[in-house]
This record gives C-alpha cells, structure tokens and sequence, in this order.
C-alpha cells in the first residue's frame, strides 16, 4: 500500500524540515511512501477569510489526492488512537488491499467541507493543541512507530 502524508502549506523552518524528512526516510524502508507540502496560499490574500483559504487550500490538496483511496484527515475533532491501535489501523487497511492512503495535515482555518465529505476517517494525535509544523514531525514519526509494530521491531517500548 502507498502511504502519503500531506500537509497544508511549506515549513521554512530547518528543525521541522530536518526531523520530518529523518522519519521520511525511516518509513520509506517498509512502504511505498510520499511526503508532500503545498504551496502557501495565506500570503496571496492578506486578512484572509477563513472560508476562502479553506476553499483554495483544499482545491490545491486535490491535486495531490488524485489516486487516493483512503483519506484520513488529522483533526483535533478525530479519535485518538494509541501506537499499537495505529499500527492495527494500518494493518487492517492493507488487508482491505487498499492502494494508496493518504493523511492529510491541513491550514491554520481546519478543511474545507468538501474534504469533510471525501474523507474516510479523521485521526486527532492529542487533545493538545499544537502548531501545524510540529504536528508534520509527529504525524511521520507515528507513522514510522506503527510500520515498526507491526514488523515487531524494538523502537516502540510498550
């Protein structure tokens, strides 16, 4: 199964940058997998209205769900999941033979409700709030903890 995490506008900082594309790499060794920012579209529109960003926002996310059968959005809205609950996730979504799923990160204004609607499922990592670019690192780093569950690897301590 293809695996994308997707987030909603770029990062510029090299923290977020550095420990995103370190999980990157981990994951790519046991799936398919893709990392994708989108364009930041809050600079073209100074005083933004939130309808409109989330409009655009998700007309851009489009362009990189072409192919995707799963969409999972992370909403601070969604049900947690624990780590080992994640990497059951995961396993149950291969087993359906789905080809490619993506996890959607997105803007400062939440989704738009046509992604609402296109969604599958919703996934909140913590009752928290945390800023957009962080949440990239731990959305990756769960993703990799989940594939090493399931392979039985040491990294996750129960």
């Amino acid at each position: 199964m293809q695996l994308s995490l997707i987030a909603i506008g770029t990062t510029s900082q090299p923290w977020v940058k550095d420990g995103v594309e370190m999980y990157n790499s981990r994951l790519s060794r046991y799936t398919k997998y893709s990392y994708v920012e989108t364009p930041n579209l809050k600079g073209k529109h100074a005083k933004a209205d939130p309808a409109r960003m989330m409009k655009e926002e998700a007309s851009v996310a489009d362009k990189h769900l072409q192919g995707v059968d799963h969409l999972v959005l992370l909403d601070e809205h969604g049900p947690q999941m624990g780590s080992v609950q994640l990497a059951n996730h995961l396993q149950g979504l291969m087993n359906r033979g789905l080809r490619h799923t993506a996890f959607l990160i997105g803007g400062p204004y939440g989704y738009d409700p046509s992604l609402r609607e296109r969604a599958h499922a919703t996934w909140s990592l913590s009752k928290l709030t945390f800023p957009h670019e962080l949440i990239r690192i731990c959305a990756a780093e769960q993703l990799y903890r989940a594939h090493t569950i399931l392979k039985g690897e040491p990294y996750h301590h129960p």
